[in-house]
């Protein structure tokens, strides 16, 4: 297997690793629509890292240009996903164009073989957008959602900024070859596929692990304030008990281990006993 062969399937398991974390995380919350499409962005870059790992060990199989849209395609459902986040409609028929052009453009360079050294460039100014896009999206949400995606939105900012440096080393690669440059590009692009999954996607669970918190955190604040609350009847004085039964009052203290004594106040002794009771009453 070759040293190429072998980042890709690296990749591939750390990719699958996050996928299936985040799976598990988002049956658990019973499918959360705010979470599938992160869910689903995580198993379609980890499909583009098999699609790599095949084309390298067997690259009369697996097409070039399926391997390079798979990652376009899940470029495209991050901002899908930032979209849902934030309360937005998903952009999904923008979405599906933006893979269509890109791989229109993929199959120009296939056609004209002159061109392409400008695929890398294509493809680092397609990510790096997508990657800002994502970003820009996550930072226009509301206060409390923008600080608890914070992370997920500067690591795909950074993405972005990686995506456009690359796309730079990538056109002087063309305009002055024999340096070298091409090679350079291909690592860091390889080195850069880890990093950003596990930057991303473990930012990610974060973020919906606080939000699952500060919502298990505010019922059970409510269920602390309704537990305060004890249901008496305004007329009889009766009390609702937790079948939503009315008790007398001394009954239902007496169910909850609260020892009840009569007495007299003053006001009764003096309205039904006013002859009979002594000052201070009973």
């Amino acid at each position: 297997m070759s040293q190429e062969a072998v980042v890709y399937a690296i990749n591939l398991i750390i990719g699958a690793i996050l996928a299936g974390v985040m799976s598990q995380y988002w049956r658990l919350e019973s499918g959360g629509v705010s979470l599938r499409w992160w869910v689903v962005a995580a198993w379609t870059l980890t499909a583009a890292d098999l699609l790599f790992t095949l084309r390298a060990m067997f690259p009369e199989v697996v097409p070039r240009p399926l391997s390079t849209l798979t990652v376009t395609a899940g470029h495209v459902v991050l901002v899908l996903a930032a979209q849902t986040w934030v309360g937005r409609k998903p952009m999904t028929r923008a979405a599906i164009a933006v893979v269509a052009l890109h791989g229109v453009a993929l199959l120009g360079y296939i056609a004209m073989p002159s061109l392409s050294g400008w695929r890398a460039v294509t493809n680092g100014i397609g990510w790096g957008a997508l990657s800002i896009g994502a970003a820009v999206t996550l930072w226009s949400g509301a206060p409390q959602l923008r600080r608890m995606m914070f992370l997920p939105a500067m690591v795909l900012a950074s993405q972005g900024v990686f995506h456009a440096v690359r796309s730079l080393l990538a056109t002087r690669a063309v305009v002055q070859p024999g340096e070298g440059l091409s090679e350079f590009v291909q690592l860091l692009g390889d080195l850069e596929v880890s990093l950003f999954m596990v930057a991303l996607f473990v930012g990610v669970l974060v973020a919906f692990l606080r939000q699952g918190n500060a919502e298990l955190r505010a019922a059970l604040d409510n269920v602390q304030r309704l537990s305060t609350m004890l249901p008496l009847c305004a007329w009889c004085h009766k009390v609702r008990d937790d079948s939503g039964y009315w008790t007398r009052i001394e009954e239902y203290l007496a169910e909850h281990k609260v020892n009840v004594t009569h007495a007299l106040c003053e006001s009764c002794a003096a309205q039904h006993f006013e002859d009979s009771v002594p000052r201070g009453g009973y």
